[in-house]
């Protein structure tokens, strides 16, 4: 199984990306944040007017960002901007086929990504802010925010009142397609089991420390992302958490590695590419 892992770097709440907006037809910056002030990286998702959806790191969004298509081809790709890399035919690290948006009227949407922000592995917030956030409440320790984004061809009024009933959910975004399709962004809070990662620097860089314990008190100003390139039919998985750097030892014992932690599949009560909106 591949792995896709992307090291951010340090927090940079500040830095700032002009985009153009007035021809998407939604877009939402998001992030999560701790009664602590502890916050994960901002993500920036958009809808363009021809009805793709881009979601990206905003930190990262001028360099790379997941495509999901009309056409249902998915990618995980660098962006014009960055070009193509010399060890690479194309801009494309991945593709793979979404599921097909279920009929109307069936109560349900196909997942098309899965995040998890684990709450022991947020980062300490700079003093900088950003406009235009919405900053989500994160979960009590030892949980993990979890935010959905599916394609439905169910009304914004039928999923509300499922999620209001149901109480499991919260709906974020919904915006309509220039089909009968429409884009949906949700979170909810659930378990977590808490697995580190070491990443070691093989005596080049200093090594890497994802952990849910921070003794030195560094506020955790890596922030990580990873999860395995998913497969047709498969939503992309992936979490993100939060690290600091130590110092090179000879033998860097490895706490993890980026295919260890729970399974994003294993902390759901649902299939991983489909959710119901279906009401008792």
């Amino acid at each position: 199984m591949r792995i896709h892992l992307i090291i951010v770097g340090r927090i940079e709440v500040g830095w700032h990306l002009e985009f153009v907006m007035a021809k998407n037809l939604a877009d939402l910056r998001f992030a999560i944040k701790s009664s602590s002030g502890h916050v994960s990286s901002i993500w920036r998702l958009w809808v363009t007017g021809q009805g793709d959806v881009y979601l990206a790191m905003r930190a990262m969004s001028h360099i790379e960002k997941y495509s999901f298509h009309k056409s249902g081809i998915c990618r995980s790709a660098f962006t014009n901007e960055h070009g193509t890399p010399i060890t690479m035919t194309d801009r494309a690290m991945f593709k793979w086929k979404r599921l097909p948006t279920p009929p109307p009227s069936e109560g349900k949407a196909a997942r098309v990504a899965l995040l998890a922000f684990p709450t022991d592995y947020l980062s300490r917030e700079s003093e900088s802010r950003v406009d235009g956030v919405t900053w989500i409440a994160a979960a009590a320790a030892g949980g993990a925010t979890y935010i959905d984004l599916a394609f439905t061809a169910e009304s914004e009024k039928s999923i509300r009142k499922a999620f209001c009933q149901r109480l499991e959910r919260t709906l974020l975004m919904y915006s309509k397609l220039p089909d009968d399709e429409a884009v949906f962004v949700n979170y909810y809070h659930a378990d977590w089991e808490n697995k580190d990662l070491s990443v070691p620097g093989n005596g080049k860089v200093a090594d890497l420390v994802f952990s849910a314990n921070d003794p030195h008190n560094t506020g955790r100003p890596i922030r990580i992302r990873l999860g395995p390139a998913p497969s047709d039919g498969d939503a992309v998985a992936l979490r993100e958490l939060g690290g600091y750097a130590v110092p090179n030892t000879p033998n860097p014992a490895l706490q993890g590695t980026p295919a260890s932690g729970r399974p994003l599949s294993n902390t759901l009560g649902l299939c991983l590419t489909e959710i119901s909106f279906t009401c008792s």
